[in-house]
């Protein structure tokens, strides 16, 4: 090999050798930037996930049963397409909750799981998705899914929301009481109010940035209440 073979030579090694580490360090600074990114979606993606129990079953077996099987409800429907219609926004919660329809003795077989997926919209989104699952108590099997979504307002006020639902409970010729304010709750975007049934009872959900009724179901001591709202 002459000499301007071997110079040739050297510089092909040497641009072969810059090469090489330059590749090295765009993987090393890829991955560094992929982690960057999967950690500013972690922050960036909130879910805020609660359980709630009817006031009459709280310390009861109830509650602790709520709590214990929530994720694995959960689980069970957030692939579902119902679910990842919300979960493609932003913020959302989750709420897992037991509704058993019969109080006077417990009854599992027409007990059901309720879920209820809703977004939490943002000072620049024009609307609310909301996903509701309910699941055979005893075997977590879905037995119907829904979504739907509304345009989003101004949020509704714990008053406003609390006429929203004796508007709407007036329709029930067994509901005969104003709604109590000090057992409202809110819970991700969602006011929740449940009255007992001495004979007839229910739970009443309202979303507060669309200021509607998004889900209802009665209770009844002695036989089966009733899913109202969304209809059956």
């Amino acid at each position: 090999m002459g000499k301007l073979g071997l110079f040739l030579s050297v510089i092909m090694t040497g641009v072969l050798a810059i090469s090489i580490v330059t590749n090295i360090h765009l993987h090393t600074v890829n991955n560094q930037l992929n982690e960057e990114l999967s950690e500013l979606r972690q922050v960036e993606f909130q879910t805020y996930e609660y359980t709630y129990t009817l006031p009459q079953f709280r310390g009861h077996w109830l509650e602790n049963e709520t709590q214990e099987h929530a994720s694995t409800v959960w689980k069970k429907v957030k692939e579902f397409d119902e679910a990842k219609f919300v979960i493609s926004e932003k913020n959302f919660s989750v709420i897992v909750y037991i509704h058993p329809y019969t109080v006077g003795g417990f009854d599992p077989s027409i007990a059901e799981w309720v879920v209820i997926v809703s977004s939490i919209p943002e000072m620049t989104s024009k609307e609310a998705r909301i996903a509701i699952f309910r699941l055979d108590y005893q075997t977590f099997l879905l037995k119907k899914a829904y979504k739907f979504g509304y345009p989003a307002d101004d949020e509704f006020t714990l008053e406003e929301s609390m006429d929203i639902m004796e508007e709407e409970m007036t329709n029930d010729p067994y509901w005969s009481r104003s709604v109590n304010r000090e057992e409202v709750q809110l819970l991700g975007g969602n006011y929740i109010y449940s009255y007992p049934a001495m004979d007839f009872g229910g739970t009443i959900i309202v979303n507060k940035y669309i200021g509607m009724v998004i889900f209802y179901a009665t209770t009844v001591w002695d036989g089966a209440g009733r899913l109202i709202i969304p209809e059956e």
